[in-house]
């Protein structure tokens, strides 16, 4: 089960009345860092040949990384962002916030997630957002008051323009503090999604390009 919390009352149900065994990995897997992790995670579990998954991940990181700096060439350093602010339920705001801390080097301001996660995941949900590279830690708050939110990120300061992923929600307040914005998270308006997804390494990609893609419009 790839969740924080969703689904897992029913596994620990299933296990507990069948002995069903499952396996939790609390995080949605979007880009190289977490996909690779979560590979290896379950090559132990099946007890894979170590060097098979290996080569997989080595294989996949190669085209991944060389197509991550190869973006990288084209993008204005100057006008992207350096902090961002994920506004989404549990499942998507660990997970984009791992990436763009992980993968993409940017810096976390305070995170927001909107799905009323029970309190008694609370505590573990948090914990995932102070696992992140280079010792950072994200500040993250349950809540589900738009409009204290929209306050909060107007009174924020990101040294710079904005990342702010969150829902259709949060273009107004997008628009106000001039951010690159892409709508991720439930309700979304101006976006009509049929075939795509950033789950794994080309998952992570495809949301790579959807940030630049905001970005390069500054130029036009």
């Amino acid at each position: 089960m790839v969740s924080p919390w969703v689904g897992l009352d029913n596994m620990k149900l299933l296990e507990n009345k069948f002995d069903t065994p499952y396996f939790h990995y609390p995080v949605l897997l979007i880009g190289a860092f977490e996909t690779s992790k979560f590979l290896r995670a379950v090559g132990e579990l099946a007890k894979i040949d170590r060097k098979k998954v290996e080569d997989i991940i080595e294989r996949h990181e190669q085209e991944y990384y060389y197509i991550e700096r190869f973006a990288d060439v084209f993008l204005e350093t100057r006008v992207m962002s350096k902090r961002f602010v994920v506004i989404s339920d549990a499942q998507y705001c660990v997970a984009i916030t791992k990436f763009l801390v992980n993968d993409f080097g940017l810096f976390p301001s305070k995170q927001y997630i909107t799905d009323d996660t029970p309190v008694k995941y609370q505590n573990n949900v948090k914990e995932y957002f102070e696992e992140l590279n280079d010792g950072i830690e994200a500040e993250v708050e349950f809540c589900t008051d738009g409009y204290r939110i929209d306050n909060e990120i107007k009174n924020t300061d990101f040294y710079g323009y904005p990342l702010i992923i969150g829902s259709s929600w949060e273009k107004k307040i997008a628009e106000e503090t001039k951010a690159h914005y892409i709508a991720i998270s439930w309700p979304v308006f101006e976006r009509l999604i049929i075939n795509s997804s950033y789950v794994g390494y080309s998952g992570g990609l495809k949301l790579l390009e959807d940030i630049y893609s905001v970005v390069l419009t500054r130029f036009n």
